[in-house]
């Protein structure tokens, strides 16, 4: 038979010293002993139901105690921290210094633990790098983060002071990211993509467009591939103007040009119009064909201009994906800057 869990008990009779105060007030003053308490922290405790004042629930954060009153704190359990595993796993790094490292995540790999999947997750790795770091204390922070099944480039902060400021400066004016999407269908040339976006479904997580939604930006234009691309794609380099929940993969789905590959945006009438060979290596993808290219920024601690680009996969390789730029497959060394399309 299984241990029932501990339920933790304070309680306390209302003297007349507090009689003068508030409910919360008194709480914080007869439980001082109890670390990190807050009368913030004891009005939520009051919103959930965990404090009675003589059996009874639900009394005003602001209502004052009478002498004799009987006051019930049920203590919450305290959250248990995990400790998460450093693990070797090869993941190539694009840029590091003292306080940054910049690193290509592949398609495939989770950013951070969840609460399902504790093992084999990019932080995990990026632990077992932290253990090279000459700052015996410096933990990995991530900035920001990519979808599952999107590869690229992703900042990672090596303490809390460079992650604030790497993280204000990403959602300033300041910072690029550049993504380079495969989709499906003839888009225009260039444009801007202003549909608001909001949450539409929590399983698995989808956004679409809605009426009041978070503002949304989303620049593209049309590259020209040094390779020729697979019959009925297309290659945008996408650049945000805002940062929401899967931005890139609902604006072009809303567009009429999803993102190839994609499991959760798909356009069912637009797949079934590709020919069949195109279809093939689509399926092939496993995922959305998303890719986070580049990452322009001033750096947080010196101020120095930052550019990171990450390296074309092969999976959209095999697509016909090849921008040229400051990478290019065919060359294996710098070229002349990606090309619109003409």
């Amino acid at each position: 038979m299984s241990t029932p869990p501990v339920v933790l008990e304070r309680r306390f009779v209302a003297d007349r010293g507090d009689e003068r105060l508030r409910l919360d007030q008194a709480v914080v003053r007869r439980l001082a002993d109890e670390p990190g308490l807050s009368r913030t922290r004891v009005q939520r405790w009051m919103a959930a139901g965990l404090i009675t004042v003589n059996g009874t629930s639900g009394r005003r954060a602001a209502s004052p105690l009478r002498a004799g009153d009987e006051v019930v704190v049920t203590l919450p359990r305290p959250r248990v921290r995990l400790v998460h595993r450093a693990e070797a796993i090869d993941v190539p790094v694009l840029f590091e210094d003292e306080w940054l490292v910049v690193v290509h995540k592949p398609a495939g790999m989770v950013s951070h633990p969840t609460g399902r999947l504790q093992s084999g997750t990019l932080f995990n790795a990026l632990l077992h790098q932290a253990q090279a770091w000459e700052e015996s204390t410096a933990r990995p922070g991530l900035v920001h983060r990519l979808d599952r099944e999107t590869s690229g480039v992703l900042l990672v902060a090596k303490s809390r002071t460079v992650h604030a400021r790497a993280a204000r400066l990403l959602r300033s004016d300041l910072a690029t990211k550049t993504y380079l999407a495969v989709v499906i269908g003839e888009p225009h040339r260039q444009g801007t993509l202003r549909w608001p976006l909001g949450k539409v479904a929590a399983r698995p997580p989808r956004v679409g467009v809605v009426e009041d939604g978070w503002p949304s930006l989303t620049h593209y234009r049309r590259l020209r591939s040094l390779w020729p691309l697979a019959e009925g794609l297309a290659l945008l380099e996408c650049t945000l103007g805002t940062g929401r929940l899967h931005q890139i993969r609902a604006h072009l789905l809303e567009a009429g040009w999803p993102v190839a590959g994609d499991p959760i945006y798909r356009h069912h009438a637009a797949e079934a119009r590709l020919p069949d060979d195109t279809r093939a290596q689509v399926a092939q993808l496993h995922g959305q064909a998303l890719h986070a290219w580049r990452l322009a920024m001033p750096h947080p601690m010196t101020h120095a201009p930052l550019m990171v680009t990450a390296p074309i996969p092969a999976r959209l390789q095999a697509l016909g994906v090849n921008p040229g730029g400051s990478w290019d497959a065919s060359a294996g060394r710098a070229r002349s800057a990606a090309a619109p399309l003409a």
